[in-house]
């Protein structure tokens, strides 16, 4: 039987979620191109749920500033795209859920290139890089985490490094985008990297 503990928990949660300003439902498929594992096909699949998920706990975050973050992110609906400009941006990560409710990283440098098909983190200790493939009014994502003192890695599928998700572009001004990562293998429910565009 549920312990009191955790229908409070699981009340809380759908308290929260409830809160959240309608999102709207941007599909996020796997395009026949984008030769992912299993394992990642599976991540994949449970995208909306990870997503749910995360959002609910991040809602339970004590910090007001930190969930107003969050809920700029998902707010406003997000607006097609078939691809990203190239050039350099500023991201920064933000955990939704797991092993705590909701962490917002300080903002590091990024960058699109080859005509919007390759993104990358290139400054902080964790850092990725991988391929950007249109999906649905999205762009599809599959590449690999790599740390501050290593080069690139290829996305295997096999590694505990692959990474699988989707960026979107966030409706209204200023312009951003929402790098989303169901599932990631440590730490958090959901991961969501915040792209603008740098001066």
């Amino acid at each position: 039987m549920m312990s009191i503990f955790r229908l409070r928990q699981v009340a809380a949660v759908l308290a929260a979620l409830a809160l959240l300003p309608m999102v709207a439902a941007q599909a996020c498929t796997v395009p026949g191109a984008a030769p992912i594992s299993p394992f990642d096909g599976d991540r994949m699949t449970g995208f909306d749920a990870a997503r749910t998920r995360g959002l609910g706990e991040a809602l339970l975050a004590g910090s007001a500033e930190e969930r107003a973050i969050v809920s700029a992110l998902f707010a406003t609906g997000d607006s097609p795209i078939s691809a990203i400009p190239d050039g350099r941006y500023k991201c920064r990560t933000i955990k939704l859920g797991g092993l705590l409710p909701l962490v917002t990283y300080p903002w590091f440098d990024c960058a699109i290139s080859d005509h919007g098909a390759v993104i990358e983190k290139r400054t902080g200790s964790q850092r990725f890089k991988g391929q950007l493939l249109p999906a649905d009014g999205g762009l599809f994502y599959w590449g690999a985490l790599h740390y501050g003192d290593e080069e690139p890695m290829a996305y295997d599928g096999l590694d505990e490094r692959s990474q699988v998700g989707c960026l979107y572009k966030v409706s209204g001004k200023p312009v951003r985008y929402r790098l989303e990562l169901p599932f990631p293998r440590f730490e958090s429910t959901h991961d969501v990297i915040e792209l603008v565009p740098a001066p």
